[in-house]
């Protein structure tokens, strides 16, 4: 696949055109894409049993996060070779929010959004997603989907936000993530226990290295969940 890019300028541009004309005038090489996407979409919604216009009622805004994140980012990867440093340029979610797929990030939050279409990176929704779903990636869609079931859009908030200098530990993160999964649902949300994780995370891989811990990261992310209270299965 070869992933066009686009700039805010323009981005901002087209996303207004879109506001005014709701057309999303998507480039004839991309319409196939943008075919597989409304698609995995509908299905989405259909798994879910709700209409777009139920998304953002009774918390079904996460399950259409999740499950449409899980098909979204194997479409990517499986068949048009995302790879990490196509991931990682945040004109090719640009384009894809504004030029492909505007309408569908306009189902999921409405226009009085820009954050999430093009005007700041970690908010635009088709990436947070992708990245939610590779930082929390567990081999395979069935367990993936496993440990992400309990979860709601602060924890992807929390996940995807904490990128350090070096960029996100992938590895790490994908151990934290399965065993904040195996903490007692009700009371990690009680005690918001993913972002006190994830904050002392950040303050502890400054002068710590978790894969060089007795027992590596699997010990390092234990002993996280051990100093909140909580014992993992």
């Amino acid at each position: 696949m070869n992933w066009k890019e686009i700039n805010r300028e323009d981005s901002s541009d087209r996303f207004d055109e879109y506001c005014k004309t709701k057309e999303a005038k998507c480039p004839e090489e991309y319409k196939k894409l943008r075919d597989e996407i409304l698609n995995l979409f509908v299905c989405t919604l259909s798994e879910i049993g709700i209409d777009p216009v139920d998304i953002n009622t009774k918390n079904y805004a996460y399950q259409v996060d999740y499950i449409f994140g899980l098909k979204f980012y194997q479409l990517l990867n499986d068949r048009y070779s995302m790879s990490i440093r196509t991931a990682s340029t945040d004109g090719v979610w640009r384009f894809l929010s504004t030029c492909v797929v505007p309408d569908l990030v306009e189902m999921r939050y409405g226009l009085d959004h820009p954050d999430r279409f093009w005007k700041k990176p970690k908010r635009i929704w088709l990436r947070v997603i992708w990245w939610y779903i590779y930082l929390s990636w567990q081999g395979d869609e069935e367990s993936t989907r496993e440990i992400l079931k309990d979860n709601s859009t602060d924890e992807i908030l929390q996940l995807v936000d904490r990128c350090g200098r070096d960029g996100y530990r992938v590895d790490l993160y994908r151990e934290i993530m399965k065993q904040y999964a195996e903490m007692d649902v009700t009371e990690r949300r009680k005690d918001q226990v993913f972002r006190k994780m994830m904050v002392l995370n950040t303050a502890k891989v400054q002068v710590i290295e978790p894969a060089l811990v007795d027992g590596g990261e699997i010990k390092y992310v234990d002993d996280l969940c051990v100093y909140f209270g909580y014992e993992t299965e």
